[in-house]
């Protein structure tokens, strides 16, 4: 609740291990960092836990509060090739938001009220520092689409690998009505580009495990749309209810595969 000091930064890296293979629990970190007002990045690789490592210290120097960082089996457990050039992650500090006038590092002097106050307004600060720094992506882009798929870190690595399986590549994607957003801080989410590649969807399948972050987060940001310009948001379940992506357990390219190809039908 403090936050950070300016020239500090404070990164509360999380191991989730999603299917307990070597842990007495399945557990998932998201909902604890939320209750704790931490913004949450969710690296997929190996090259993105050193490049959003950096941004993460970034963010907290810039916003004032501690960063969550997820941490899952399969990515902590592998290895890769990556680039250390230092010149590789570039930080932009936003032109779209004015910091309070007492700034938002640690200090003393605010009352209980007045610290979650300021921990309210660092999050707004992390939307604007996603949103100058380009971290949430659009990877399949241009005109409208049938179905838009949303993922975050491993989960991003799963739907590539089921794309695979179908043999859809972008020009595959492009002919089919494919697009895909990739969501580099998985909580709060950050609105304007997520609202920009939702315009262009009939339908929004959200894929990411366990119990659902980002999916309730565009359900609430989408719910006052018009009718004609709200998508259809699916992930655990579709638009009857019936369930399409487990929340137990650990997801697979296989089964991911079988869900877009069936939301593509």
């Amino acid at each position: 609740y403090a936050g950070s000091a300016q020239y500090g930064g404070v990164l509360t890296v999380c191991g989730d291990d999603h299917g307990a293979r070597s842990s007495t629990t399945a557990h998932q970190s998201d909902h604890a960092l939320i209750h704790f007002g931490m913004p949450i990045l969710n690296p997929a690789t190996i090259q993105e836990y050193l490049d959003f490592g950096l941004y993460g210290f970034a963010l907290s120097r810039y916003a004032g509060c501690w960063v969550g960082f997820k941490c899952v089996t399969d990515t902590v457990e592998g290895s890769a090739s990556v680039s250390v050039d230092p010149d590789r992650v570039q930080i932009n500090q936003p032109t779209d938001y004015s910091p309070p006038e007492h700034g938002l590092n640690i200090q003393t002097g605010f009352t209980p009220l007045l610290t979650e106050q300021l921990m309210v307004q660092r999050l707004t600060a992390a939307k604007a520092f996603v949103r100058a720094n380009q971290l949430d992506r659009t990877v399949f882009a241009g005109g409208r689409k049938k179905l838009g798929i949303v993922c975050s870190g491993k989960s991003y690595l799963d739907v590539m690998d089921a794309l695979s399986q179908l043999g859809i590549d972008d020009t595959a994607a492009q002919r089919l009505g494919l697009g895909l957003y990739k969501v580099a801080m998985v909580w709060p989410l950050e609105p304007e580009g997520m609202r920009e590649f939702a315009a262009n969807c009939e339908q929004l399948l959200v894929v990411e495990e366990k119990r659902p972050v980002i999916e309730d987060q565009i359900a609430a940001l989408l719910y006052n749309l018009p009718a004609e310009q709200r998508p259809l948001i699916t992930g655990k379940f579709d638009g009857t209810g019936r369930a399409l992506l487990s929340d137990i357990g650990e997801l697979r390219p296989s089964p991911i595969a079988l869900v877009i190809a069936d939301q593509l039908l």
